[in-house]
């Protein structure tokens, strides 16, 4: 189930990520004027689209993060963390070399890993030993 779960988002992520439909300038223009009402009722003008987008990479990694650090052994937890950093590097250099529609950015790769990291942490707060708790006599 795990291994259909991270294929789905992985598929999912490929789709976001490398499509060369321009669908993320397509959402740029909702969320702006949606951060635009946001910001009349006292919201930061900080949290603006770009701000949106970093959010955006961070949880598009979470749950690969997850899902790739669950299908590993526990003390290998760091092989998932260096494979999704390794595949984010990987995506901006595909958008930078053959999508051209497409802006790679070292602040996508940051967000992502950051995402991978939160993700594989969260593997190991679920997979942690219960502690042995002693009986008072």
């Amino acid at each position: 189930m795990v291994i259909g779960l991270l294929v789905a988002v992985l598929v999912a992520a490929a789709v976001l990520v490398l499509n060369p439909w321009g669908l993320h300038n397509a959402l740029d223009a909702p969320i702006d004027r949606g951060l635009g009402r946001l910001h009349d009722l006292g919201l930061p003008e900080k949290l603006n689209v770009h701000a949106a987008e970093f959010a955006a990479n961070i949880l598009l990694f979470v749950p690969l993060g997850l899902l790739a650090a669950l299908l590993l052994p526990r003390r290998r937890w760091w092989v998932a963390l260096v494979a999704l950093v390794a595949l984010s590097v990987g995506i901006e250099t595909v958008q930078a070399l053959g999508l051209s529609d497409r802006q790679p950015s070292t602040r996508d790769v940051l967000g992502n890993s950051l995402g991978a990291s939160i993700g594989v942490a969260a593997s190991l707060l679920l997979r942690r030993q219960p502690v042995a708790v002693a009986e008072t006599p």
